[in-house]
C-alpha cells in the first residue's frame, strides 16, 4: 500500500486544514497515510535508511504547530524513610487529532506516564496500580536494583492487583525509564502507551551548573513512532513481516505530541532523548544550533563533546545541550537524519531568566580494563528462521537459566548480531540490553577507538547493526540471588517478544 503522512497528503494546505480533513474522515486511502497497516519495515542500516521501512514524514513537510506536552514530575512523598510513589496503569484516550479519541493505555494519565525523580540514597517504593485489562509488569529500565525488584517477566501482577518495587538508589545520575516487560506481550502493551522517564539526581549532578528547570531548560522528549488507522485508532500489524522487522510506524510522537514545538529561553537548553520506538533507530541531529553530548544511558561522559548526529536505538538514552544564547527570535529543529524527519521545534522567546553552562568536565569515570576481566561469554543474536529469533540458538524460556553469573566478578561479554550468518547486506537491526547493572563498552567491531560518544559511559543498551559485535565490560555487585533471574535481551520490541532474550542469576 501505498504509505504517506497525512500532511504530505494535503500537499498545499495549512497543516491546521490537513487535521480538519483528516478528523472528518474525508483523507484518501484505509490509514492515516494513504494504508492503515505497516508495509515491510526494513532496516535503519549505519548510514542510511534502507527502502521498505515506513519513514515518518510529517514534520519534514509542514510546520510544527502543537505544544509540546511535558509529563508531569513526580518527586514522591517521603513516608518512614521511604519515599512512596503510586501509579496506576489505566486504559483511556488520547486526542492526537483535533476530536478524534484515540484509545491508549498511560501511567497515572491516558497515553505515557509522570517522570519519576529520584535521588541516589534514598529507599524508594514504587507502587504500581494494575487497572488495565490484562496483566502487566513494570521494568525499572537502566535501574540498579535487586532481580526481584525488577519488574521482569517474572514479576507479573494481574488487573485489579498491584506490585510494589522498593530498594535503594545506589547509581550515578542518568535518565532511565519504566515500560513493560510481560513476556510475549512487551511490544503491544508498549505501542499502547505504557511508559516514562526516570530522572536520578546525585550531589555531583546537583552541583554542576546544567540546565535544571523541569520543562523549562532540562526538557524531556520521548520519541516515538506510531501507525494511526483511518479512525485515528493505533495500528499494529501482527503479521511476520512485523516480528522480524519490529515494528515501525510513520508518525512521530514527542511526549505524546505530533508535530511539536517548545517555547524557551534564549541560554542553554539540556533535552534528555529517549528513543521509545519498539523497532526504529534515529540519528539525531540539531539543525541551527551546535550540539554538545553531556550523557548517556547510565552516567555523564567524563567531558562535553560537540556532536553532529547521535545515533540511538530503541531503548537508548542520551543527553546533549543546545547552546541559544544568541537565538532569541530564532527556531532550532531537532531532526532525525535516517528518515529526515523533523523531530522537535524549539522557538527561542525569551531572555534566559537563568544563566545555567555547559562545564568543562562533568565527571570521572572509573576506567574500562579489559585484564581485571575473570570470565568471557558470547551471546550471538540470532535468526533461526521465520519468527524464531535466538540468542547462542535458544528461544526464551522463562523456566530455564541460561548464565550463572559471580557476584562482583568482572567479565567480559561479547555480542555478535549473526544474524542468518550472511553478513551486513542480508540481516537486520538488533541491540543487546542487560537488565540489573550496567557495562562499558571495550570494542566494536575489534577497535576501542569504533566506540562512539555517546557509547562511552556506563551502559545497559548497545546497537548492533548486521555483522557488528561488541565487547562489554561487565560486573553485576550489591545483590545476589540464585532463584530470580536477571534478562538479557535484543531490544527490538517485538524480537524480544519472538525469543531474543535470555536469563541468567547472580550468585
Amino acid at each position: 500500500m501505498q504509505r504517506r503522512n497525512f500532511l504530505l497528503a494535503a500537499t498545499g494546505l495549512s497543516s491546521l486544514t490537513a487535521i480538519a480533513l483528516f478528523a472528518r474522515g474525508m483523507m484518501g486511502g484505509s490509514g492515516m497515510m494513504g494504508g492503515g497497516m505497516m508495509g515491510s519495515g526494513g532496516n535503519v542500516r549505519e548510514r542510511s535508511a534502507l527502502g521498505g521501512s515506513s519513514k515518518p514524514s510529517g514534520q519534514a513537510a509542514g510546520a510544527f504547530f502543537n505544544p509540546l506536552k511535558i509529563p508531569p514530575e513526580l518527586r514522591g512523598e517521603m513516608h518512614g524513610g521511604v519515599r512512596r510513589y503510586d501509579m496506576m496503569l489505566k486504559t483511556g484516550t488520547s486526542e492526537f487529532f483535533p476530536g478524534v479519541k484515540t484509545v491508549t493505555w498511560g501511567v497515572n494519565g491516558p497515553y505515557l506516564g509522570p517522570t519519576i525523580r529520584l535521588k541516589r540514597g534514598e529507599e524508594v517504593a514504587l507502587r504500581w496500580h494494575n487497572r488495565l485489562p490484562e496483566s502487566t509488569t513494570m521494568h525499572g529500565h537502566g535501574m540498579h536494583l535487586p532481580a526481584a525488584m525488577d519488574g521482569n517477566v517474572h514479576q507479573t501482577f494481574a488487573p485489579g492487583t498491584s506490585w510494589t518495587a522498593r530498594y535503594k538508589v545506589d547509581q550515578r545520575a542518568c535518565t532511565n525509564w519504566y515500560h513493560p516487560h510481560t513476556y510475549n506481550r512487551t511490544a503491544e502493551q508498549v505501542m499502547l502507551g505504557l511508559g516514562g522517564l526516570i530522572y536520578i539526581d546525585d550531589e555531583e549532578s546537583e552541583k554542576l551548573p546544567l540546565p535544571k528547570r523541569y520543562g523549562i531548560d532540562d526538557i524531556p522528549v520521548v520519541v516515538q513512532d506510531r501507525l494511526f488507522t483511518r479512525n485515528g485508532q493505533f495500528a499494529y500489524p501482527r503479521n511476520m513481516m512485523t516480528v522480524m522487522h519490529g515494528f515501525e510506524g510513520d508518525t512521530l510522537l514527542v511526549n505524546g505530541t505530533i508535530a511539536p514545538y517548545h517555547e524557551v529561553e534564549a541560554g542553554w537548553v539540556r533535552l534528555r532523548l529517549l528513543n521509545a520506538s519498539n523497532a526504529r533507530v534515529y540519528r539525531f541531529f540539531a539543525e541551527g544550533a551546535p550540539m554538545h553530548l553531556i550523557a548517556g544511558d547510565n552516567s555523564f561522559l567524563e567531558a562535553p563533546i560537540e556532536m553532529k548526529e547521535i545515533l540511538l536505538s530503541p531503548a537508548e538514552r542520551a543527553e546533549v545541550m543546545l547552546d541559544l544564547r544568541q537565538l532569541k527570535g530564532k527556531r532550532v529543529v531537532l531532526r532525525d537524519r535516517e528518515s529526515g524527519a523533523g523531530v522537535l521545534e524549539l522557538r527561542v522567546r525569551r531572555d534566559a531568566a537563568v544563566q545555567s553552562r555547559l562545564p568543562r568536565r562533568l565527571t570521572r569515570l572509573e576506567r574500562a580494563d579489559a585484564a581485571q576481566a575473570k570470565k568471557r561469554r558470547r551471546f550471538d543474536l540470532q535468526v533461526g528462521g521465520p519468527g524464531r529469533l535466538l540468542i547462542n540458538d535458544k528461544k526464551m524460556d522463562p523456566k530455564r537459566i541460561d548464565e550463572r553469573v559471580p557476584l562482583d566478578q568482572t567479565e567480559i561479554w561479547e555480542v555478535r548480531n549473526v544474524g542468518m550468518g550472511m553478513g551486513r547486506m542480508m540481516g537486520m537491526n538488533h541491540n543487546f540490553h542487560m537488565h540489573g547493572g550496567h557495562f562499558r563498552i571495550l570494542t566494536r567491531n575489534g577497535r576501542a577507538q569504533s566506540v562512539r560518544p555517546w557509547e562511552r559511559g556506563d551502559k545497559d543498551t548497545v546497537f548492533l547493526a548486521p555483522g557488528d559485535r561488541v565487547q562489554l565490560l561487565v560486573r553485576h555487585r550489591d545483590y545476589r540471588d540464585p532463584k530470580v533471574p536477571f534478562m538479557y535481551h535484543c531490544h527490538v520490541l517485538e524480537h524480544e517478544d519472538a525469543g531474543m532474550m535470555g536469563q541468567f542469576v547472580v550468585v
